[in-house]
């Protein structure tokens, strides 16, 4: 039995895909299915019920996965002290999905600190294998079900337009602004799904006029009047060209956290995610 072999096991177990475990070690499909077949051929029965386009956990692979799973964590756990204590070389990957500055600043003050850690950030909301990342910043989402999670940022989100519109300083309803167009920070972005979920919840489909990703670009364009935007509490000085609606039934909140696998955290990864649990975020 190899531990190649319990690792394929594991991951195909709790993704109920040969397909995804193939993905995750970066091998072709048929090397996690044929491994398993040999350790099923080794311990004498089948481990997986199988179809045409998925893999079901059986009862004797129910039974062997809390040993296997045991087994593999003891032993990620000794790989990790051990890195820990000899020095964990490792590029740190992140996917970041929300609050790109204020992360893309933790991540310089704790190079400051750890200067001979490497990164890899990447921010996109199209990427759908999650397991080639260490750490993911994002709000709360049913997508990162073998993660372990810590809520980072908890803030008020606004809607704001330009500092000269009508609408502002008038007591409004969300269903006031029906008619008007917004600005988007990105059809797939987190503040975008809550624009819609708020506008949806009012009877109407918010009229996009423009999408602009990037927050300087964003600012301008609503200070301009092209449109009325979402935009989040912060401890900066506020833009004097765009001023807040007063919009009585959106209470929207940006809950954002950080998700990472608990066999990754050990070594420098785990030096940065505790220095993310452990900053000040006031």
């Amino acid at each position: 039995m190899e531990l190649l072999q319990l690792r394929y096991f594991s991951e195909s177990a709790e993704s109920a895909s040969f397909t995804k475990t193939a993905n995750k070690y970066g091998v072709p499909v048929t090397s996690v299915s044929a491994s398993i077949k040999r350790l099923e051929k080794e311990i004498g029965c089948k481990l997986f019920d199988r179809t045409a386009n998925r893999v079901f956990l059986n009862a004797n692979g129910k039974k062997l996965l809390d040993t296997a799973n045991g087994l593999l964590s003891r032993l990620d756990a000794a790989v990790g002290e051990l890195s820990s204590e000899n020095g964990d070389s490792r590029e740190i990957k992140l996917l970041i999905r929300g609050m790109r500055r204020r992360i893309t600043g933790d991540i310089i003050e704790y190079r400051k600190q750890n200067p001979k850690t490497a990164f890899k950030t990447v921010f996109d909301f199209s990427k759908k294998n999650y397991d080639e990342y260490d750490v993911i910043i994002d709000t709360e989402r049913n997508v990162y079900p073998h993660y372990e999670r810590f809520k980072l940022y908890d803030m008020r989100l606004f809607l704001k337009a330009a500092a000269d519109d009508p609408l502002c300083g008038r007591k409004l309803k969300l269903s006031d602004l029906k008619d008007r167009p917004f600005i988007s920070m990105g059809l797939e972005s987190n503040t975008h799904r809550i624009l819609e979920r708020a506008c949806a919840r009012a009877g109407f489909i918010p009229e996009i006029s423009v999408v602009c990703n990037d927050i300087e670009c964003y600012e301008k364009l609503l200070a301009s009047g092209m449109g009325i935007g979402v935009t989040r509490e912060s401890g900066e000085p506020d833009n004097k060209n765009i001023k807040a609606l007063d919009v009585s039934d959106f209470d929207e909140r940006y809950t954002v956290y950080s998700y990472y696998r608990a066999s990754e955290y050990y070594g420098n990864v785990r030096s940065f995610i505790d220095f993310l649990r452990k900053t000040d975020r006031k």
